[in-house]
């Protein structure tokens, strides 16, 4: 998640408080969790489920986020629930996808991952990630030469001549949560992929994204739609909010 203007105030003095305590470095030896697990047991969401804490959970906005992730923080620094992140790979693994892109991949633990279980089920020939800010991602995209990081927005002449060239299987939207910011990556991106992502679906401080969802839902004709939106007890009885949420949209 790269764009925070969004995000009501408190939770903004939360991350500058964040920012200056921690560097944000990747344990990339978790890595290793991924790629010494079987083919069978990443198939199954309960696996998928307690590997994901395993990982490393990123531990930024802790109001938002349940016991599990405060108990299991650092590592590949993940911005995810594991009881929706879980169900949502479990559907990736049922497609064909050789190529992944990320567009706002904040420090790189949802690229990783998703690009590590994919090479898992197939061989993905590419998967680039981009932000704009300078992220830690770029020592495991020099480790693994089917990736690639740029810093760059969505929005530049860099970005929009590159996608005309190119076409990716998956697209993770997750840059700019403003109802505009949304609708231009997927109009940048939607006739160059074939499964469109969109995070913080069901977020009640990301109201642009859910605005671009809900209205995207209504083409069925073109899409079939799927939803992870479990959220924890714990967090919904505190803030009396839900948080993140995936849709996805693979086109027919």
């Amino acid at each position: 998640m790269s764009i925070k203007r969004l995000l009501p105030g408190f939770i903004r003095k939360k991350l500058r408080e964040l920012k200056t305590k921690h560097d944000f470095q990747l344990d990339l030896k978790r890595v290793e969790l991924i790629r010494d697990s079987s083919i069978e047991d990443l198939k199954k969401i309960e696996y998928l489920e307690k590997l994901i804490p395993k990982l490393g959970l990123n531990k930024e906005v802790l109001i938002e986020q349940p016991e599990i992730v405060k108990e299991n923080g650092g590592g590949l620094l993940i911005w995810q629930y594991p009881n929706q992140f879980s169900k949502y790979l479990s559907l990736l693994q049922k497609q064909e996808i050789s190529s992944y892109l990320e567009i706002g991949c904040r420090w790189g633990g949802t690229f990783i991952l998703t690009n590590e279980y994919l090479k898992k089920f197939g061989k993905v020939k590419k998967s680039l990630a981009i932000d704009i800010i300078d992220s830690p991602v770029q020592k495991y995209c020099l480790k693994n030469k089917e990736t690639e990081f740029w810093k760059t927005d969505s929005k530049s002449d860099l970005f929009k001549n590159y996608m005309e060239k190119n076409f990716f299987d998956l697209v993770l939207i997750d840059g700019d949560h403003s109802y505009v910011g949304v609708k231009n990556d997927y109009e940048y991106t939607k006739n160059k992929a074939k499964i469109f992502v969109f995070h913080d679906i069901v977020n009640n401080a990301a109201e642009g994204v859910v605005k671009f969802w809900n209205e995207l839902k209504k083409n069925k004709e073109d899409y079939d739609f799927f939803e992870f939106i479990d959220q924890y007890d714990e967090v919904v009885r505190k803030t009396g909010s839900t948080f993140l949420g995936i849709g996805v949209a693979i086109k027919r």
